[in-house]
């Protein structure tokens, strides 16, 4: 099942679908298997600063 996490500074969006290729994180990649250091590619505001969109 594919989750998206947000960035609760800008916005940011994360899909575990389609990864991030800013950051080399291929599609498919779970949120929780992206490490403690990932910052938002935007606003490099650190992982604890997103939270699960759901809906």
């Amino acid at each position: 099942m594919d989750k998206s996490y947000e960035c609760q500074i800008c916005h940011y969006l994360y899909s575990e679908s389609t990864g991030e290729p800013l950051m080399n994180i291929v599609p498919g990649t779970a949120w929780d298997e992206i490490g403690d250091e990932f910052r938002c590619p935007h606003c490099q505001a650190t992982k604890k600063v997103f939270i699960e969109v759901r809906g």
